[in-house]
């Protein structure tokens, strides 16, 4: 197979430079370490973008039965994976990629064209995911563990904006709400979300707790965080939380979130260009005051709950580079954690068939955004603590910041609350 390499593969130390058969043969420098995680960041995004060749029923032994039931698992991709170095990766399945899966001496190994680049591990979901609860469901079908010891709750399935003609061009949400596998408890009830906090806590997670769901009327959305506060309030004095709202219409509600226990809020923005917003999220610019009032939503919500405790989200793709680096750094002057993910086009969407920009933009997104982040001083915690936090940024800024021993990025975990 012949094909040209982009730029940013051309820049890559390749991993196998360092290691022998997947492992190390000699302690690089910190400075030399740092720049080998940084290329396996890399690597991880040209995953994304070009994909992997790998046989299912060969890795499925190695995958956590928690990870294949993912919507993303099940849909030919593979995820919950873990680089030779410990970078977090994901990617589609593909034959025409040059980048391979294959078992060796019973492990996987990651190739890249016919180069051998080291054995990959996969995550394995937390014990407490598969304890049931008084209601008969698994704690797994009310909320996900991370593997760095957080829960994340979708309370909801539903997004009113679909009915209303006005969803978001690139949310796939309702789609993936018709999957019953993942999808058993189409509603969770806020006692159902507390007793699977209280099994979770019990087990040593639960350590961060973020909500979210589909667009809700704004009273619905409020009253139901504030019954899911009070709820596992009914056990512990205090939990460590972050809830993911909309812009509401009067902005003094917001106090009630950090009244109720919740130490973080987003509000996801998802595009930061206003007139790409209106046309890309036309419920949030009809329904919540437009642009302006998301970026005043956001500012209102540092007053109450502090720099760094505000958090958006930008989906990184769908505007110019330029914007969405702009987006950043303006929130970030006014103390709020403006996250981004990666653009991926999904079935069912209107921008299905859409494609996302290459590797190399994306790896731009991430060196500038992190450099961003730790010029206005933001901690790893912060890092991890918002709406759609995780391994994309976090584990860049971490090595950015020298949090890391020898030549391995380990799993990041939240602080223990008890």
């Amino acid at each position: 197979m012949f094909f040209i390499k982009s730029k940013i593969e051309r820049s890559m130390v390749t991993v196998e430079q360092s290691t022998n058969n997947g492992k190390t043969t000699a302690t690089l420098d910190k400075a030399d370490a740092q720049r080998l995680l940084l290329d396996e960041a890399k690597l991880g995004l040209l995953l994304t973008e070009k994909g992997l060749s790998f046989s299912a029923d060969e890795l499925k032994k190695f995958q956590d039965p928690i990870e294949l039931s993912s919507g993303f698992n099940r849909g030919g991709g593979l995820t919950g994976f873990y680089l030779p170095h410990g970078i977090s990766a994901r990617g589609r399945y593909s034959r025409w990629t040059p980048y391979a899966l294959v078992i060796e001496d019973n492990e996987p190994v990651l190739y890249d064209d016919g180069k051998r680049v080291g054995v990959i591990s996969f995550h394995k979901g937390h014990p407490a995911s598969e304890k049931l609860l008084s209601t008969g469901e698994k704690v797994r079908d009310i909320t996900n563990i991370s593997a760095q010891g957080g829960l994340h709750v979708m309370y909801s399935n539903e997004c009113s904006l679909k009915d209303l003609g006005e969803d978001c061009l690139y949310c796939a949400f309702n789609e993936r709400a018709k999957d019953g596998t993942l999808n058993k408890v189409l509603l969770k009830s806020p006692k159902q979300v507390a007793e699977a906090y209280d099994i979770a806590r019990q087990a040593g997670a639960a350590n961060h707790f973020r909500i979210t769901g589909g667009f809700v009327p704004e009273r619905r959305e409020l009253e139901y965080y504030l019954d899911v506060a009070d709820a596992i309030k009914e056990k512990y004095s205090s939990f460590y939380g972050c809830a993911v709202v909309g812009a509401p219409a009067d902005l003094s509600v917001l106090s009630r979130y950090k009244e109720a226990g919740f130490d973080n809020v987003s509000t996801n923005i998802e595009v930061w260009d206003k007139n790409i917003f209106a046309a890309m999220c036309p419920g949030k610019e009809k329904r919540n005051g437009g642009w302006q009032h998301w970026v005043d939503a956001l500012e209102y919500s540092v007053y109450i709950f502090g720099r760094g405790n505000v958090h958006s989200a930008i989906v990184g793709g769908l505007e110019p580079l330029e914007s969405t680096l702009e987006g950043i750094e303006y929130l970030a002057t006014k103390g709020v954690v403006c996250h981004f993910s990666a653009f991926r086009p999904e079935k069912g969407t209107p921008l299905e068939g859409y494609r996302s920009p290459e590797a190399e933009w994306h790896w731009q997104l991430l060196d500038k955004a992190t450099d961003i982040f730790r010029r206005y001083g933001f901690t790893t915690l912060q890092m991890y603590s918002g709406n759609a936090s995780g391994p994309h940024s976090a584990q860049v800024f971490q090595i950015k910041a020298g949090e890391f021993e020898g030549e391995h990025l380990a799993p990041w975990k939240f602080p223990s609350l008890d």
